[in-house]
């Protein structure tokens, strides 16, 4: 019977720790997505470029949408006062992938622009915000 006693014990306890384990396992930040829209400025047409943001890995997307003969610029600034940026010239149709590791929660703020023969057409951005 102290055998009986002892293994249920030894069970009841083991089941009291994990069932704690998974209780304060938590789970990881929960980001936001988000995605900016170039827009319509002169003969450039609304929507040419899109740059999405993807929380979980901290993806960036720079999408060329219009064969326009233009090409698309990205720029961003998290909360920390850190920047980039990119371009996508490789034509209609086509996607830069950019991938970055930002602190879980950061505030990223973003913009996509037209580009075209290495002018920025600044009247053509548009902008997001998402966390990280």
């Amino acid at each position: 019977m102290p055998r009986i006693k002892r293994a249920m014990t030894v069970l009841a306890a083991t089941a009291s720790i994990l069932t704690l384990g998974f209780t304060f396992s938590g789970s990881a930040w929960a980001g936001t997505n988000g995605r900016a829209w170039s827009v319509k400025w002169d003969n450039l047409e609304d929507g040419a470029c899109d740059l999405q943001f993807v929380s979980y890995g901290d993806h960036f997307y720079l999408n060329d949408n219009l064969k326009d003969g233009a090409g698309c610029y990205a720029s961003w600034e998290d909360d920390a006062g850190h920047t980039g940026t990119f371009t996508n010239t490789k034509g209609a149709g086509t996607t830069v992938h950019r991938n970055y590791d930002f602190p879980e929660g950061a505030s990223i703020t973003f913009e996509v622009c037209i580009t075209d023969n290495g002018i920025l057409w600044i009247d053509t951005c548009g902008k997001d915000s998402a966390l990280a």
